[in-house]
């Protein structure tokens, strides 16, 4: 701790490791970019990308994946990976279908039957890895078969639809727009503060990350609060993206101020000392599993109460978007190292790739040959930055 002289008085300011904030300052900073390039890119070839309309539609398609890469960002942080995440999502999307169609259960109560039915797999998938010591690639290689296969058995192999008004709502409906413009300008208003406590050496904690990042970081916090009220002052906060920041809050917290949160960055990054410190690895790995269950059928609710119908096709290549985007946002494939908000960026440049090629016109053929391309560049990079020099 250092003392410093400001203005006449003494500061006792505690300073972060500052490595670590600069570095994911420039990787949220490139992501961000990038990001605003593509969307002019797209906004020339098609003249409609950049509209209040197309946003909040981008925004929504985002909720989606985001929903399920915010859980694999701290799988892959824990060195596990989840790839049964889409055949999970259309389980629990007909599920959720079945319950309320054909035996008339009222949505929330089928609604909290399918959470518990994700965090059920979540956990069986998790047992298997941590009891059997069986790799989670095989763990949820082979879910992505058999959870698949569930979902074309209990829907006959055929798409239920018809859950009423109610459930269409959650994916499709909004807040009204004097309540959602209190929000955003409640968040914006939380964030400038937290900006102001974490950079301002009168106010207590701050960093050594230059300053242009720390400026750029805020003034692209308030253009994000103006783009906001330009996107939804009039139409609302779409229902879905609130439950993405619900979720993102509370993980990013986590992460910084809870021991489960710490405890898993510690798990990514040296599995045996973690457990010599007395962290119970196992716990937090099973955990780890049951939560991504849990998230993967929130995001199967979503996704059905969107399309008003549960096809067991659902979700066949989301898992590669879920990971592309983690992997983009800066979360490591060798573990101990990625963040929630960079990989929700990273999901809503997948996304926006996604919406601008679909509004040219763009087979979908040739959004797949994207997606992969993205995936493969995003670990080349994460192999490159890994690699220890000789």
């Amino acid at each position: 701790m250092r003392s410093g002289t400001t203005t006449g008085s003494t500061v006792n300011a505690p300073i972060l490791y500052s490595r670590a904030v600069e570095a994911s300052g420039w990787r949220i900073l490139t992501l961000v970019v990038v990001t605003v390039a593509i969307w002019i890119g797209f906004h020339i070839w098609t003249g409609v990308f950049i509209s209040p309309r197309n946003l909040g539609n981008l925004a929504v398609q985002m909720s989606i994946t985001a929903l399920l890469t915010s859980g694999l960002t701290w799988l892959l942080v824990a060195r596990e990976i989840d790839l049964s995440v889409g055949s999970l999502q259309a389980a629990a999307a007909v599920v959720a279908f079945q319950l309320m169609v054909t035996y008339n259960w009222g949505v929330w109560e089928s609604i909290a039957a399918v959470i518990g039915l994700g965090m059920l797999v979540g956990a069986i998938q998790g047992a298997l890895r941590v009891f059997l010591r069986i790799p989670s690639f095989i763990v949820t290689l082979a879910g992505f078969s058999w959870l698949r296969g569930v979902g074309y058995v209990v829907s006959g192999s055929q798409t239920v639809a018809g859950a009423g008004d109610t459930f269409y709502e959650i994916g499709n409906g909004t807040l009204p727009a004097p309540i959602s413009l209190g929000i955003i300008a409640a968040i914006t208003g939380v964030g400038v503060i937290s900006w102001l406590r974490r950079y301002t050496p009168l106010l207590g904690v701050h960093t050594r990350s230059p300053r242009l990042i720390n400026m750029v970081l805020l003034a692209l916090g308030l253009g994000s609060a103006a783009l906001a009220v330009w996107v939804f002052g009039a139409s609302g906060l779409p229902y879905p993206l609130l439950i993405v920041a619900v979720v993102a809050f509370t993980m990013n917290y986590a992460a910084k101020h809870v021991s489960f949160g710490r405890y898993v960055y510690a798990v990514g990054g040296n599995p045996e000392s973690a457990r010599r410190a007395g962290i119970n690895v196992n716990a937090v790995v099973l955990s780890l599993f049951v939560l991504m269950g849990g998230l993967t059928a929130v995001s199967a609710i979503v996704q059905a109460s969107r399309l008003d119908s549960a096809p067991p096709n659902l979700g066949l290549f989301i898992v590669m978007d879920a990971i592309s985007a983690s992997i983009i946002g800066g979360t490591s494939l060798f573990g101990g190292t990625g963040t929630v908000p960079g990989a929700l960026i990273g999901a809503l440049m997948m996304a926006s790739i996604t919406n601008g090629l679909g509004l040219a016109g763009v087979n979908s053929f040739y959004q797949m040959i994207i997606t992969g391309i993205l995936l493969l560049v995003a670990v080349a990079i994460d192999m490159m930055t890994q690699r220890k020099p000789r």
